[in-house]
């Protein structure tokens, strides 16, 4: 008998084979291989904090699961937790927003997902500013609809303005995607270039998704928010965040979304036949983290990062053909290897394109970083320095020793 498997069930969606599969999530899976194979490697792929969750929030679902809150929730979320985010986001934005304003869901990144598939159709396009965080153009092909790319230079500090916006709207404009902190460059909007989008936004009928997954990371505060700047726009604005990055809680997986009541329905319903909801135990930790002042444990965190950020974009700088702009938040540094593209390196090799270079360091030195390309940017590329200063120290000292030119 035949164990053959038919070509027709073998077959793959147009919209699968359309999508990449995630550059940093395949570094960070390589780097923790080598280590498996006992390699010393230093990964500046990880795009989460090396801080442990504060212990109250791990208490809070410790004591969530002893009382048994342990069975489903409604779908988005139970509504205390909701009822909470929006107090949250009503302070952050002075919008009143209410908990049928919300929606929670297993990461930010579910959030985006959700808000892609609810909003678009085919022939729609997005308007996404390059360097942009992996995803956002994987989800919109998945949705049907079009990314539109919208490229930056570092004469503008990786930012879009509503001139550059302008020059790529059209009539299937549909949606604008803004990331302030930005994953990979860790750059700000100031409220003078967000109301410069605010006034492009106002002549064209387009929402705005506001991904604010960094907006406790901020090294020099204050942090301009979207809606504080456009108030007026909060009817077609969604605003994306979550604890993965402010309260180190990446694995716990708890994104939500807060916007207009019509979309966040819209999201719900399609949520309704996935995952339903997040972890009953993970909303329970959420619910103490929104709901008791964890200000401390934020702080400490982010001066280490503002220490890591100063020494680590310092170093970069010293490195021969390599340069890197100072962000002002997240955890990432994004500088430019083009001046050493295209020549002889230490260890024999020329490589062409940062994603050449990216496994040139890996293969050479044991040090995994994750290539421009992946973010629209070639020549550059994301580092992470949500580690000890000492491995930070370390890879950069690797990575120096292996940009010798031959």
């Amino acid at each position: 008998m035949s164990t053959s498997v038919s070509p027709a069930y073998r077959r793959l969606s147009a919209r699968t084979l359309a999508v990449q599969p995630s550059a940093t999530m395949a570094v960070e899976s390589r780097v923790k291989q080598l280590r498996a194979a006992g390699e010393a490697v230093i990964g500046f792929g990880a795009g989460e904090p090396d801080f442990p969750t504060p212990e109250p929030i791990k208490q809070a679902a410790i004591e969530a699961i002893h009382r048994n809150f342990t069975k489903y929730t409604e779908t988005g979320g139970m509504m205390a937790l909701k009822e909470a985010i929006a107090a949250r986001e009503t302070e952050n934005t002075g919008i009143p927003f209410t908990a049928a304003q919300v929606a929670t869901h297993t990461g930010g990144k579910e959030s985006l997902y959700l808000a892609f598939q609810a909003l678009c159709e085919p022939g729609d396009e997005v308007l996404i500013p390059a360097p942009y965080w992996v995803s956002y153009v994987e989800q919109v092909r998945l949705a049907g609809a079009t990314p539109v790319i919208v490229p930056t230079t570092v004469a503008d500090h990786f930012k879009v303005n509503g001139e550059l916006l302008a020059h790529h709207t059209t009539p299937r404009t549909r949606i604008l995607v803004l990331n302030s902190p930005a994953n990979p460059t860790g750059m700000v909007y100031t409220q003078e270039e967000l109301a410069s989008i605010a006034a492009w936004a106002r002549t064209n009928d387009v929402i705005i998704i506001s991904d604010e997954l960094y907006d406790r990371i901020v090294f020099e505060p204050p942090y301009p928010r979207w809606l504080r700047v456009a108030p007026d726009l909060h009817d077609r604005t969604i605003v994306v965040n979550g604890l993965s990055k402010a309260y180190a809680m990446t694995g716990w997986r708890l994104g939500y979304a807060v916007g207009p009541e019509w979309a966040i329905k819209a999201m719900l319903k399609i949520q309704s036949h996935s995952n339903s909801h997040p972890s009953s135990i993970t909303q329970a930790a959420a619910l103490y983290a929104y709901t008791h002042d964890l200000e401390s444990e934020i702080a400490t965190m982010v001066n280490a990062f503002r220490a890591r950020r100063d020494w680590i974009v310092s170093a970069l700088n010293a490195i021969p053909g390599v340069s890197c702009l100072l962000p002002q938040g997240a955890f990432y540094a994004f500088p430019d290897f083009s001046g050493v593209l295209g020549k002889r390196l230490k260890y024999g090799r020329v490589c062409h394109t940062s994603e050449e270079l990216a496994m040139y360091l890996l293969d050479a030195v044991r040090v995994g970083i994750v290539h421009g390309e992946a973010f629209g940017a070639p020549g550059f590329a994301r580092l992470s320095y949500a580690m000890s200063l000492e491995q930070i120290q370390e890879g950069i000292a690797r990575i120096a020793d292996a940009l010798t030119f031959a």
